[in-house]
């Protein structure tokens, strides 16, 4: 019996093009119902927020600060603080 916590560490190249076929799927369902309900919805675009309306007006919210990426060489000894 195969315990349930094991977590899959890697997943194949036509596992992974599947998930983010069936992702982009579900994003464009979801706008689309948001659409017809009359609700709005909020996205990001590079840096900024933006908000759009059900009759396809756009409006921005606010900028966010962009995140530096981490280079971590292999051995690196990562500290945490606790509070």
């Amino acid at each position: 019996m195969e315990n349930q916590s094991q977590k899959i560490i890697f997943r194949g190249d036509k596992e992974t093009l599947s998930l983010i076929a069936a992702g982009k799927k579900a994003a464009q369902k979801a706008i689309r119902e948001n659409r017809v309900l009359g609700l709005t919805f909020t996205y990001t675009k590079g840096n900024k927020v933006f908000k759009e309306q059900s009759n396809g007006e756009v409006v921005f919210v606010k900028s966010i600060l962009s995140r530096k990426q981490l280079h971590i060489k292999k051995g690196t000894i990562l500290y945490v603080k606790s509070k």
